[in-house]
Parts: C-alpha cells; structure tokens; sequence
C-alpha cells in the first residue's frame, strides 16, 4: 500500500531499526533470506509505538469494534496502544498450559477474567508482525471458544506469507507489506556469492555455530 499512512509507518519501522535489508539472515524455518523483522526494536520507542496505533486505527477505523486482543508478548503491547487510541477495552491472549517440553508450543487462550470481557462482543485482534499468522489463528479461536465475534485482525507489518483466510478472520488490515526475498539453505544465493551470515539478528548465530561444529567434526575425520 503504498499511501501516506503506508508510508508514515515504513519510515518510523526503518528508523527504530525494526526493518533490516540487505544482509544475510538465517530464519527459525532455516530458510536463508535478505531481510528482517526486528520486533523487540520497536518496543522502547513508546512515541513510535504510540504513533503506529494511530495510524493502524486510522486504518480500521471503519470497523464496528467493542474490545481489542492482541497475542501477548508483542500485540499484548500493540493491544494496548491500539485500545487507548480507539478509546476501547484492550486484553490479550497467552499460551496455555503447555502439553510438551515447549511451552511455547502451547495454544493461545484468554485468562485473567477476559474470557469474561469478551463474551458477546465484537473483537479486533490486533499484532506486531504478520508472518505465519499462527498467533492470531489461535487468538481468534480463543475469542471464539469464550462466546467473542472476531471482526477483523490488523497489524503494523505484513510479511505478505498469509491472508484473512489463511488466519481465520473476516479481515485483515495492515499498515505496510514487507515482503523478503528467502532461499533454502541449500539455494541459498547469499552463500553462494560468499555474503557472511548475520550473527546478530535472527537465528545467525546458531547457523554459524553449527556449521564450524561440523566443519571442525568433518577435519578431525580426515585426520
């Protein structure tokens, strides 16, 4: 999108440093790629938090809305921000008890009484970030499983992976599409043309580590 809000929003993601292009990123997926999302970036700007939730209620502000939830931890953040522009309730989901070794892997679902808050009523899911779109998958099912109607989920960032139907909601608006051009490892174009991985930022780090473990494994077996 490329209007005045768009393009108001791009530029504060660019000046905190929650967009990083051209380098060389390693992906949770291990898919190989140019760009990042540095969420955790944002997060102490509250002047550039509390401008993007303007922006984003600019964007949304033909929805017919009660309350906002947003997924904790990065739209517990943006929820709030985004309540207080829209003069609305704001509350989150978090994961669960977890079933495995992972609590991260537990699904979202509404404690602290707001399950309560949103029976009956019209909720806007709200996030960061769009990448999978599992976070707010599993928020909209929790709306839904306490008695809430899910108008809509917004965000401030789209990776352009998913659509509304993709993240079982009605709607969805996001202020800027950032989409990231990413390889497999195996393909990878960076590596290829000798780019070094970024160990800073996403999962470089452990790429690295890894491969001079199995380099190092590889020398002594020639030894």
């Amino acid at each position: 999108m490329s209007d005045a809000l768009a393009q108001e929003a791009q530029e504060i993601l660019h000046q905190c440093m929650t967009i990083l292009e051209g380098d060389h990123f390693v992906y949770v997926s291990g898919d190989h790629g140019s760009g990042w999302i540095c969420r955790d970036a944002l997060i102490p700007y509250t002047d550039k938090v509390a401008r993007l939730a303007e922006l984003l209620t600019q964007r949304v502000q033909s929805l017919d809305v009660d309350i906002v939830c947003g997924p904790a931890v990065g739209g517990l953040i943006i929820s709030q921000w985004v309540g207080h522009c829209m003069k609305l309730p704001a509350i989150f989901t978090e994961h669960g008890e977890p079933g495995g070794a992972n609590p991260k892997l537990a699904p979202f679902v509404l404690k602290r009484g707001f399950d309560k808050l949103v029976r009956g009523k019209k909720v806007l899911i709200v996030d960061d970030v769009i990448n999978t779109g599992h976070s707010i998958r599993q928020t909209a099912a929790a709306v839904r499983t306490s008695g809430g109607e899910v108008v809509a989920a917004a965000a401030f960032c789209s990776r352009g992976n998913c659509d509304e139907h993709a993240m079982d909601v009605p709607q969805f608006a996001y202020l800027i599409e950032f989409a990231i051009p990413f390889w497999s490892a195996s393909d990878c174009r960076l590596c290829q043309e000798g780019v070094p991985v970024n160990t800073e930022f996403a999962h470089g780090r452990e790429f690295v580590d890894k491969q001079r473990a199995l380099d190092s494994q590889a020398e002594h077996t020639a030894d």
